[in-house]
């Protein structure tokens, strides 16, 4: 059934709760295994800030679709280690090299969740949760805007107040000539409702739906933008089912539910989406759902969905952590691209470097098939960290993995492009990293 719905509710109450839900499952089965190495990363440089005493976590980066060198991250600062949620600031950076080199934005604003996206003419759009000049434990949802990359910010700036609490998380994508943005909003019982803003043209956003939580805590990840314009809107709840409506711009109609997992187990770090929007790829629309997961403090990899009819069926997850050194997974924070070849990248962070698997490295794993089958992981990082040293204080107990995210994005040559915060100097500072396939 479709709903004409600007600015219209979905009712989440629809879905029925199966027996099995929220319970465990069987162990997961892997992918097939690859055997060709091909994902080849090049030297970590790190990304230098101003605030050289500070610990810097949760970054996020895009890429020019057309300019291989044009990139822009952004991340938190975090100004007392004691008390991490209530005195991060926002921070951008902008390379004009490729990542070799990068400019520093400090913007005082504080509050969470910085995310960014660019598109081809050079449009780029960061987002932010909190307060200008001080933190307030409100968290209005600021959405910047640059004409230049991300060099530099127009100071004329979108705000959306929401009710209650305000929101939780930003999650923000582009293709051709519009921009994405998933956010949760907070109603006044708590109850959290995950919401869908759209700008078009370059013009200011939009609510355009809200999935309602009805007294709920719902989460999200980034939606996904397919090549006819449909946008895939990922929501979950943590004891029912992980589940997508698609949503079609031009007839400002919604899809029915469709299920993504009736296994809704997440826990290291937030879930991510991507699509394969390449018109050339043989799995063109092609959407990856993955998430790193944990049933209480046993970690349980990394786990892949897919679906190859535009969100309407899922594959059942899999695990794409193919190691073969036998140690237990420490999977956290994992990501998802696909670049302009329908290669599909993951990277996430794990202890199997470390023989006490108290560090951590950032691993990537890359699929050619379409998500059928992976590549044994490389490690990307140079040197392991552990987070948990005296200049890192709560921030390690917080951001155990440098953040609930971590950055991800495809270049214009097909190369992936990774962000990172480790402690490998005793103190968490980002890192990049280009990895070249074949």
């Amino acid at each position: 059934m479709n709903f004409s719905f600007k600015n219209s509710i979905i009712w989440t109450m629809v879905l029925v709760l199966s027996g099995c839900m929220g319970k465990a499952q069987n162990a997961l089965t892997h992918v097939k295994l690859d055997n060709a190495i091909e994902a080849r990363p090049e030297k970590n440089i790190p990304v230098p800030s101003q605030f050289e005493n500070l610990p810097l976590v949760e970054p996020t980066i895009a890429a020019h679709p057309e300019n291989n060198r044009l990139l822009v991250a952004a991340a938190m600062v975090v100004t007392d280690v004691d008390r991490p949620y209530q005195s991060c600031r926002l921070s951008s950076f902008f390379s004009n090299d490729g990542g070799k080199t990068w400019e520093e934005t400090a913007h005082d604003y504080w509050g969470y969740d910085p995310w960014v996206a660019m598109l081809d003419n050079g449009t780029t759009t960061m987002s932010w949760l909190g307060t200008p000049t001080v933190f307030k434990h409100q968290f209005p949802l600021q959405i910047f805007s640059s004409d230049d990359g991300g060099r530099s910010w127009l100071s004329e700036m979108q705000v959306f107040n929401g009710f209650g609490h305000g929101h939780d998380g930003t999650k923000l994508v582009g293709f051709n000539d519009a921009f994405y943005l998933t956010t949760v909003r907070f109603n006044a019982d708590m109850g959290a409702d995950v919401v869908l803003y759209e700008s078009k043209k370059q013009g200011p956003f939009e609510e355009v739906i809200s999935i309602r939580g009805n007294g709920k805590r719902l989460n999200f990840c980034e939606p996904a933008i397919l090549t006819d314009g449909s946008v895939v809107i990922p929501t979950m709840h943590g004891s029912e089912k992980i589940w997508a409506n698609v949503y079609n711009p031009n007839t400002d109609r919604i899809s029915d539910t469709y299920i993504i997992s009736d296994n809704p187990k997440l826990g290291r770090g937030y879930s991510r989406m991507a699509a394969d929007t390449n018109l050339n790829s043989k799995f063109q629309n092609r959407i990856y759902f993955v998430r790193a997961v944990a049933d209480g403090s046993s970690s349980e990899g990394v786990w892949l969905n897919f679906s190859m009819d535009k969100g309407k069926t899922w594959t059942k997850e899999k695990r794409v952590d193919l190691f073969k050194n036998g140690l237990p997974s420490k999977a956290n924070v994992a990501s998802v691209a696909v670049n302009k070849d329908g290669v599909v990248g993951i990277s996430w962070v794990d202890g199997q470097h470390s023989t006490d698997q108290k560090a951590y490295d950032v691993y990537f794993a890359i699929s050619k098939d379409g998500g059928v089958s992976f590549q044994r992981p490389v490690r990307v990082s140079k040197v392991s960290s552990n987070p948990r040293t005296q200049a890192n204080a709560d921030v390690a107990n917080k951001f155990i993995g440098g953040g609930h995210y971590l950055g991800i994005t495809t270049r214009a040559d097909g190369s992936f492009q990774l962000i990172w915060s480790d402690s490998r100097s005793g103190i968490f500072k980002l890192q990049t990293c280009r990895i070249k396939i074949g």
